[in-house]
């Protein structure tokens, strides 16, 4: 009788999709999207941001080219948004056209 009952409660277990599926693992979860992808993130900038601050908010940029007067971060690359920062290293311009 207690096998019968176990194998009842595994069978309407796997019928109802409370097996290992069922118990959170989809399959199908998103990926996780980086930092620099979110625009509310982007919105929360403001000139004067040290290296620091920015990176906290977007994470690490995809290439970094320094020039003589200011610092270009790219996300992901070159063909992403950038951010700027002046030779003091404070954040002076951001978006698609910091060029």
């Amino acid at each position: 009788m207690m096998l019968h009952s176990a194998a009842l409660a595994l069978v309407l277990l796997s019928a109802s999709g409370a097996g290992a599926q069922g118990l959170g693992a989809t399959g199908s979860d998103p990926e996780p999207t980086a930092a620099w992808e979110d625009p509310e993130r982007w919105r929360q900038l403001r000139l004067g941001m040290s290296r620091g601050e920015v990176r906290d908010l977007l994470g690490e940029p995809g290439k970094v080219t320094r020039y003589y007067a200011f610092e270009r971060w790219e996300y992901p690359d070159a063909l992403g948004q950038r951010v700027n920062f002046d030779e003091r290293g404070r954040l002076s311009v951001w978006g698609v056209y910091a060029r």
